[in-house]
């Protein structure tokens, strides 16, 4: 078994309750959801971080885009999820 650590944290009322919630249907206990959830977030941004990384070593190579690439990168973007990026940054 590995090795664990306890840590206590907060949550909003709403967050704990569905947390219990979906422990409960699941049949797991709190820490396995929460530890399988951290796992899946920390991956997550880790690939975040790499790709930005990696972007910016692209860009220092081959220069950096232009106000006018950026707009038309932005409205691509759009197009793909459906709303502009300021509507998504609030979600």
């Amino acid at each position: 078994m590995a090795e664990k650590v306890k840590f206590s944290v907060s949550l909003n009322v709403e967050l704990g309750e569905a947390l219990r919630q979906y422990a409960a249907a699941e049949d797991e206990q709190i820490s396995a959801v929460v530890s399988r959830a951290l796992e899946q977030y920390l991956d997550k941004r880790r690939i975040i971080r790499e790709g930005l990384r990696a972007m910016e070593e692209h860009f220092e190579e081959h220069g950096w885009p232009t106000s006018e690439e950026l707009a038309e990168a932005d409205a691509r973007i759009d197009d793909l999820f459906g709303e502009p990026r300021e509507e998504r940054r609030s979600a």
